[in-house]
């Protein structure tokens, strides 16, 4: 018991460590056109049992990856900091029309956070969440893992009359830039009963939507380890497809 006390209070000290550290992104962008926000989030109480800070998972290789590519690609004006940490009950969360949100299964919404991100959903704001899962077990531990059912609960929060729904082909947001022809996408990494991958999405009042959620998936992993070689150029490729793709519908819906 002495030893799960000890680390739990390591584990909040590192994540309050993380939370007041300004980010090297908070330099101005001066040469970008598009500039998306990374969302900070307080956090689960299990989530000190994680080897990283949950909404920290990928920064910032990812974060400089997937710009550079979309400016390279699609002529956006980007660099490889194109990017910003918010916290998720800021302000400057209306100043992002696109958001990045990773490890939903750790998020805890309070009353303040509710009302925030409300607002930034219900005025045009769209955020992609990444980098979740449900599988029979967690990591081999043999507990079963359910991230998607506690952000249903979270957003249930904000939006009590509205879920998630699956997302096909013919969805605008697979056709924006990319022409996808397959969502039957290979996940970087599966754990043990891990289910398939799905896109999901969440829509407001006239349809249009307002965030689309990689289940059972992790686009960003594909994006940090392009360079290193561990990921195969098709699948790499594909993730940035999505990408791209999410960030045209963000700005064009």
């Amino acid at each position: 018991m002495r030893r799960l006390i000890v680390l739990a209070l390591i584990g909040s000290l590192l994540d309050l460590y993380v939370w007041v550290q300004k980010s090297s992104s908070d330099a101005p962008h001066q040469n970008s056109e598009f500039v998306y926000a990374r969302i900070r989030y307080h956090l689960t109480f299990d989530a000190w049992q994680v080897r990283e800070v949950p909404w920290h998972h990928d920064y910032p290789y990812s974060d400089e990856t997937f710009p550079t590519v979309l400016g390279e690609v699609t002529n956006i004006k980007t660099d490889p900091t194109s990017f910003q940490i918010v916290d998720i009950d800021s302000p400057d969360l209306f100043k992002y029309p696109f958001a990045y949100l990773c490890e939903p299964g750790y998020l805890e919404l309070n009353a303040r956070d509710v009302v925030n991100l409300r607002n930034y959903l219900d005025r045009g704001g769209f955020i992609l969440v990444d980098d979740f899962r449900t599988a029979d077990t967690s990591q081999g531990r043999g507990a079963p893992k359910d991230d998607i059912a506690n952000f249903r609960l979270q957003m249930k929060k904000v939006y009590p009359d509205r879920d998630f729904v699956r997302l096909d082909l013919s969805d605008p947001i697979f056709s924006t830039f990319y022409k996808i022809d397959s969502l039957d996408m290979k996940a970087p990494y599966v754990f043990p009963g891990q289910h398939p991958v799905e896109f999901l999405g969440l829509r407001d009042n006239h349809g249009n939507l307002q965030m689309v959620l990689n289940n059972n998936n992790d686009i960003s992993e594909f994006w940090e380890w392009l360079d290193e070689g561990q990921m195969s150029m098709h699948d790499a490729a594909t993730s940035f497809h999505f990408g791209i793709n999410y960030v045209v519908y963000a700005m064009t819906h």
